[in-house]
């Protein structure tokens, strides 16, 4: 049997990761998103139509998706709860230091284990919540060389925070070193 859930969202476990991008100062910004999925080489993510991050994506293109792992939880918080447009040092708080991908001309995260250099291509506006999804094209991927072994990625040491929320809080999942492959439980 089934119950209703009473809640305004609901989010299952969405990897939580970081945008990276130039602001309007020309210098690297942060915002933290959870609300995404990639299939082939588009990337897509939701976000408030009205966040710096928003306003800045319409002149600039180029952005970097880091997916950072549990230890960086402070710094990703902080991209999140705190807004662009209140605070200068935002971005200087986390502690995170930046390199520039030359492909998307935006700004990465050294300390990200795997990295998303995209392009946006195209925006979807829902006005009535508020809210905007985003489009954008995977330029590069990049990743911490110690997480490809004889040319294959290694999943099980891949370590992100995934996002499970509803109307009660936000809570953090996280990933455990088992691994099974694709296909094996259908024969």
């Amino acid at each position: 049997m089934k119950v209703k859930l009473d809640t305004k969202k609901f989010y299952p476990g969405y990897p939580v990761f970081i945008v990276s991008y130039y602001g309007k100062d020309g210098q690297p910004k942060l915002s933290t998103l959870s609300s995404s999925f990639s299939i082939g080489n588009v990337f897509a993510m939701g976000m408030h139509a009205n966040s710096y991050l928003s306003s800045c994506i319409k002149h600039k293109k180029g952005l970097c998706i880091n997916f950072l792992t549990r230890n960086y939880l402070r710094a990703i918080e902080r991209a999140g709860l705190v807004s662009n447009f209140d605070c200068e040092t935002k971005t200087a708080d986390t502690e995170l230091t930046f390199s520039n991908n030359e492909t998307t001309n935006s700004p990465y995260i050294n300390e990200a284990s795997v990295v998303l250099a995209c392009e946006t291509k195209d925006e979807i506006t829902l006005r009535d919540e508020g809210l905007k999804v985003v489009l954008a094209d995977i330029q590069e991927r990049l990743c911490e060389e110690k997480l490809i072994v004889d040319g294959h990625f290694k999943y099980e040491e891949l370590d992100l925070p995934l996002l499970e929320a509803d109307s009660s809080g936000i809570f953090y999942r996280f990933m455990n070193k088992e691994l099974q492959k694709g296909g094996s439980f259908f024969k």
